[in-house]
C-alpha cells in the first residue's frame, strides 16, 4: 500500500500517480524575465529596434498567448504562484517582504516533476523568501537571496556559496547550460531558468550598453493622464517616488537623463537574456532534443514605463498585469500560432503537469492551457481573480482586488491602503473601477459610477464575491 501525504489544503491524499503517458515525455524549459512588459519583444512590434532574435524565434516557430496574465503583479508572489499552481493568498507569499515565506506542505512543480521522474533544475532569481531552506524539489539550484546584483553577484549552489565576477546574466545562462550538459541524458528534465532582468536599477552587460544609443521613443499615449474620476490615490503615487514624476527626478543617480534613454538602459539589458535563450536552443538541437522540449518564455509581471503616470507595477492596469508569454513545441503548435484565451501564472504548473502524463492535484486553482494548443479549447476561461496586498515599504497601492473578464475590468479598493502618517491616503470608500476594454483599451474612462452602467457593476461585483469565495480569499468581499 503507497503511503499517503499532505496536501495544501492539510487533506491526506494519496501520491501523484503517471496518467496513461506518451511514450516520450517531453522536456521543459522555462525561462522568466523580471518586470519584462507583455510587447518589449521586437517582433511583437512596440519596439521594432529591440535585438531579441532567439524571442522573435519562439514567435516565429512556436506561439504567442496574446493574453496572458499575472495574478499578482509583484515580484516575489508571482513567482510563488509559477511554481505552485496557488494564488498567493493560497501560497503565503503576499507581498516582498523577507517574512513572505511559502507556507508549509505545499508541494512544487519541481517536487511534483521529480516524483514523476524528471530530473529538475532552478537556476537564477527565485525571490521567494528561503525558499532553498525547505523542500523545493530541485535536483541542482544556482540561486541567491533576494534581488541580486547585477555584477560579481554571489551565487549558491546547491547550498555552498559561490561567488563570480563579471555580469549576473552571462552566469545564469552559464549555470543552465552546465546543468543541461550535467545531467542524466536518460532521463526527462525540467529547466526553469530565472533572470534578475530587466529589473533596475537596469545595468546591461557593458557589450551592450550601446547598442541602442541612437534610438528614441516616443512618450505613451495616458502619460498626462489626469485620474479624472478615478481613485485619488492614484495622483498621490504619480508624484511619489513610485511614480513616473519621481522616478525623473531619481534618474540621474543610475546616470540616465531622459525617458528615451531608460528605455535603452532596460532594452539593452534583456539582449543577455536573449543570448542565453539562443544558447539553450542551440544546446538542444545539437543534442537533438530541441524538438521534445517545451520551450516557455515570460515574465513575472509587467511594468509601467509612463503609461497612467506611473512607474513599476502592482495596479491592476493593463500594463503591469499583462506579461508576454512565447512557448515552442512542435508537435502541438504550428509555426507563427496565436492564442487569445486569457492564461495566468498559475497554470504553469497544471500545464507541465498535463504534458508529463501526471494527475492535476486538486488543490491546484490554475489550469492547464494544453487543451488549447490541441484546439480542444478555444475559448479559455471567462474570467479570472487579480489580488494585490498592500506593502508598507511601497505604500502608494492601496490592497485592491478585481475581475478580468474578455471585455471587462473590475477593481475594487477593500481598504485605504496606508495607515502611515508619513503616507496620508484619501479616505474616500469604497474605491471602485469598471472599465469596457473593447471601447476603452487605454482605461481611461471609469464606468464604476456612471447610471447607465449600474447594471454591468453589480454584475461584477457578484463575479467578484464568488470568485473571492471559490478561492478562499481570506476576508471574503469587503
Amino acid at each position: 500500500m503507497q503511503p499517503t501525504r499532505r496536501s495544501v489544503l492539510g487533506q491526506a491524499v494519496a501520491p501523484l500517480l503517471l496518467k496513461s503517458a506518451p511514450r516520450r515525455r517531453p522536456n521543459f524549459v522555462f525561462i522568466y524575465t523580471d518586470d519584462q512588459r507583455w510587447d518589449a519583444v521586437a517582433a511583437l512590434g512596440r519596439q521594432t529596434w529591440l535585438k531579441t532574435p532567439n524571442m522573435d524565434r519562439l514567435v516565429r516557430e512556436g506561439a504567442v498567448f496574446r493574453n496572458a496574465f499575472v495574478t499578482t503583479s509583484l515580484c516575489s508572489p508571482s513567482r510563488s504562484s509559477y511554481l505552485t499552481g496557488l494564488y498567493a493568498h493560497k501560497t503565503g507569499v503576499i507581498d516582498n517582504r523577507a517574512a513572505s515565506h511559502m507556507r508549509e506542505g505545499i508541494p512544487t512543480i519541481g517536487t511534483l516533476l521529480r516524483q514523476a521522474g524528471y530530473t529538475t533544475a532552478y537556476i537564477g532569481k527565485i525571490h521567494v523568501p528561503a525558499f532553498f531552506q525547505r523542500e523545493h524539489g530541485f535536483d541542482y539550484y544556482a540561486s541567491f537571496p533576494g534581488q541580486g546584483v547585477y555584477f560579481n553577484n554571489t551565487f549558491i549552489v546547491n547550498g555552498q556559496k559561490t561567488p563570480t565576477e563579471g555580469y549576473i546574466t552571462d552566469h545564469i545562462n552559464r549555470f543552465a547550460l552546465e546543468f543541461l550538459k550535467q545531467r542524466d541524458p536518460g532521463k526527462p528534465f525540467a529547466l526553469f531558468v530565472g533572470h534578475k532582468a530587466v529589473h533596475g536599477p537596469w545595468e546591461p552587460k557593458p557589450e551592450h550598453a550601446h547598442l541602442f544609443d541612437n534610438e528614441w521613443f516616443a512618450l505613451p499615449k495616458t502619460w498626462d493622464d489626469t485620474y479624472d474620476g478615478r481613485p485619488p490615490y492614484l495622483a498621490v503615487r504619480r508624484k511619489s517616488w513610485h511614480g513616473i514624476e519621481g522616478l525623473l527626478q531619481d534618474l540621474p543617480k543610475f546616470k540616465i537623463r531622459t525617458y528615451s534613454e531608460w528605455q535603452r538602459r532596460i532594452s539593452a539589458c534583456l539582449v543577455a537574456v536573449d543570448e542565453g535563450l539562443g544558447q539553450i536552443l542551440d544546446f538542444l538541437a545539437k543534442t537533438r532534443e530541441l524538438d521534445n522540449t517545451v520551450v516557455i518564455f515570460s515574465s513575472d509581471n509587467g511594468y509601467f514605463q509612463g503609461e497612467h503616470g506611473l512607474q513599476d507595477k502592482r495596479a491592476m492596469y493593463e500594463d503591469s498585469i499583462r506579461v508576454p508569454f512565447l512557448v515552442r513545441y512542435p508537435p502541438l503548435i504550428r509555426p507563427g500560432a496565436r492564442f487569445d484565451p486569457m492564461i495566468l501564472n498559475i497554470d504553469l504548473a497544471p500545464t507541465l503537469l498535463d504534458f508529463a502524463g501526471v494527475e492535476i492535484p486538486r488543490h491546484m486553482q490554475g489550469r492547464s492551457w494544453k487543451p488549447i494548443l490541441e484546439g480542444k479549447d478555444r475559448q479559455g476561461r471567462s474570467d479570472w481573480l487579480y489580488e494585490y496586498f498592500w506593502e508598507k515599504s511601497y505604500p502608494f497601492d492601496p490592497t485592491q482586488y478585481g475581475i478580468r473578464t474578455r471585455r471587462y475590468k473590475y477593481i475594487r479598493y477593500p481598504d485605504v491602503g496606508s495607515t502611515d502618517p508619513d503616507y496620508p491616503m484619501p479616505k474616500e470608500l469604497p474605491y471602485e473601477e469598471l472599465y469596457d476594454l473593447e471601447s476603452d483599451p487605454l482605461e481611461m474612462r471609469n464606468l464604476a459610477r456612471d447610471p447607465a452602467a449600474s447594471g454591468l457593476l453589480n454584475q461584477m461585483r457578484d463575479l467578484l464575491k464568488r470568485r473571492l469565495e471559490e478561492t478562499e480569499y481570506p476576508g471574503g468581499f469587503r
